[in-house]
């Protein structure tokens, strides 16, 4: 069967393969396919001359830079139902994404951006297939969409969410992947987290020859396998009955609805897995390897915040190589790791991308083949799904080069974003939020921040004479603000975030001052601010007057 999946990904494994020697060529190609996705639709009527648009630098002069706010119009009218927005092709769905702003944004998915999705997606699965041969050994776990997602329908009728993650790939490819995926897409779509990860826990221990695991952030890898020991008694229960028990699953579900989810599932005993599991529990789960000793590869992010969490997910899974991620975004995919390669290679042949340079916004971007080694740059997409230049938000710093075309890697958020889990809270979201918790006249100082921890967690900094009662409301208050927020939300409800604590400051402003100069600022330059970026506020408040 993977013979059959290598055979299928080849062609295109090839010609990713040959447009590495010349990125120039392969963008100019990008930048013609979504010029035609989006000629003859409303939004390329509002650019003057946009017809007669050729070259990457026609481009860059008719159209101006986009961010989610200024879409928001045009995906709304998406929602109800209008035609030829931002595509000419019609929207197969929408998925979910962050924004900067912190607020949920639908990206409306189109069969030409799945398209692009998949000439990044079909190369990085060669590369491990081909490239390390005992993944082929086994089935495998891609944790692609997000666990206890509900599916819904627009006022026009379009789906938000998809079914399966082998949507992502290639269409011939979807009937193969589903039949190696180790646990079934379906599972993701139960409405309750814990009953998620129980059922893809019930799967995947009685899957022995696990071969790979593929997950976002490091922390989702922890947090499955705390509940592995958390619920590891009612596991061997169940895998010795052959029943399927969640804890917890009925709340909130209908029978039929739980009944469409686990069909088939019951009935099932493996007893085998069961006295294995039940060896390894006896040990205190310290090493995941017993269950699975022919897993081959862990595939996670490993660079920015994610960094921090990689050793606690690798900690049960002594001498498994750990493969980092490419940058991958809802609204694209901006680079693929290749095992040779110093960083994730540009997905040269998806979108057309373009770089800004972070200290000079009004400067032109540079194009793919004109990086340079060591510089930092903010990235803009677009896309055959109607982004036109869109700021994503990430940073990516130039590594080197496979053949002509650089490796990036993911330096973190170009705006003013805390990203520790991928909830992606910016600044701007922050004020909004403070200012309607905190009321007129605010505090004489209040700042949100980030803490690392298990699980990390923001807190909110306030100088005030208010009861502990008060702040602890105001903190209860910011919480639930932030929960608005989809990615916010979603990192709450897996465990990966702690809820929002506050914390009394006294001399709020001096000490704030004093450790942005430890930091490295000029006193001058310093700005109060409503969300910093840096953890360790706690400490550092907590030392005394400076």
């Amino acid at each position: 069967m993977l013979t059959a999946t290598m055979a299928a990904l080849s062609p295109s494994a090839l010609r990713f393969r040959h447009a590495l020697r010349k990125p120039e060529a392969a963008q100019a190609e990008c930048l013609t396919r979504v010029l035609g996705a989006v000629g003859g639709t409303a939004q390329a009527d509002r650019v003057a001359g946009f017809g007669r648009i050729r070259t990457a630098r026609e481009f860059q002069d008719a159209v101006p830079v986009s961010t989610p706010d200024a879409l928001a119009a045009d995906v709304e009218r998406i929602a109800r139902g209008e035609a030829r927005v931002l595509t000419r092709e019609p929207v197969l769905r929408f998925e979910l994404s962050g924004g900067s702003s912190g607020a949920s944004k639908p990206v409306p998915i189109t069969r030409g951006l799945l398209g692009e999705f998949q000439s990044a997606l079909a190369p990085m699965l060669h590369e491990v297939l081909l490239r390390r041969p005992a993944v082929r050994e086994g089935p495998s776990y891609w944790s692609i969409s997000p666990l206890g997602r509900e599916q819904h329908r627009t006022s026009g009728g379009i789906p938000v969410g998809s079914a399966e993650d082998s949507a992502w790939f290639p269409r011939p490819l979807q009937p193969l992947l589903s039949r190696v995926f180790a646990v079934p897409g379906a599972v993701g779509q139960a409405p309750h987290v814990e009953t998620c990860r129980y059922v893809t826990l019930w799967f995947l221990v009685r899957c022995a020859n696990l071969s790979l695991i593929s997950v976002w952030n490091p922390s989702f890898l922890t947090l499955l396998l705390d509940a592995l020991e958390r619920h590891g008694d009612r596991l061997v229960e169940d895998l010795e009955q052959g029943t399927l028990r969640p804890p917890g699953h009925v709340e909130g579900l209908g029978p039929s609805a739980w009944d469409a989810l686990v069909r088939g599932l019951q009935g099932t005993r493996d007893v085998p897995r069961a006295r294995v599991l039940r060896a390894v529990l006896r040990e205190g789960l310290s090493s995941a390897r017993p269950l699975w000793p022919g897993l081959a590869l862990l595939s996670m992010w490993t660079d920015a915040q994610a960094a921090h969490a990689v050793a606690a997910a690798c900690q049960r899974f002594e001498g498994v190589e750990v493969q980092g991620k490419g940058l991958l975004a809802t609204e694209g995919v901006i680079t693929l790791p290749l095992f040779e390669a110093p960083a994730p290679v540009l997905a040269v042949r998806s979108h057309f991308l373009e770089f800004a340079d972070p200290e000079r916004p009004a400067a032109r971007p540079l194009l793919a083949h004109e990086l340079t080694v060591g510089r930092t740059h903010a990235v803009l997409l677009s896309t055959s799904g109607g982004l036109l230049r869109y700021r994503l938000g990430d940073l990516v710093r130039v590594e080197g080069f496979v053949h002509a075309t650089p490796c990036l890697r993911f330096m973190g958020r170009a705006d003013a974003v805390t990203d520790l889990v991928g909830e992606k809270l910016s600044a701007a979201r922050a004020g909004t939020v403070l200012d309607a918790a905190l009321g007129t006249p605010r505090p004489v100082f209040a700042m949100l921040a980030p803490e690392w921890g298990s699980p990390p967690a923001y807190r909110l900094f306030l100088e005030t004479d208010a009861p502990d009662a008060r702040l602890e409301a105001t903190a209860v208050a910011v919480e639930r603000a932030l929960g608005e927020g989809h990615h916010y939300r979603y990192a709450r409800e897996l465990g990966q975030l702690g809820p929002v604590r506050a914390v009394r400051v006294t001399h709020g402003a001096r000490r704030y001052e004093a450790r942005c100069i430890h930091l490295g600022q000029r006193a001058g330059n310093i700005k109060p601010v409503d969300l910093h970026r840096e953890p360790g506020w706690t400490d550092w408040f907590a030392r005394g007057t400076p």
